[in-house]
């Protein structure tokens, strides 16, 4: 997962390894093999979620809101 992921945003991504069980009831997570992504504001609080494929206007209006809270003061 690291080298998807340019150097100069590593510090933004949260690796989860450990408690799989409470991340998936807190993302409502219900098929196994689908990605879910999840968005965390400054505070924690969940900004955007999505799992499964989500095509490529789906891909720029999570890219757009990543970016949003990165910019954020």
């Amino acid at each position: 997962m690291k080298k998807g992921v340019p150097a100069t945003m590593r510090d933004h991504f949260v690796p989860i390894l450990e408690d799989e069980a409470e991340l998936k009831r807190l993302v409502s997570c219900q098929e196994p093999d689908d990605a879910y992504f999840v968005v965390l504001g400054r505070s924690g609080e969940i900004v955007e979620q999505r799992h499964d494929s989500f095509g490529d206007t789906g891909y720029r209006q999570l890219q757009g809101e990543i970016l949003r809270l990165l910019n954020q003061k």
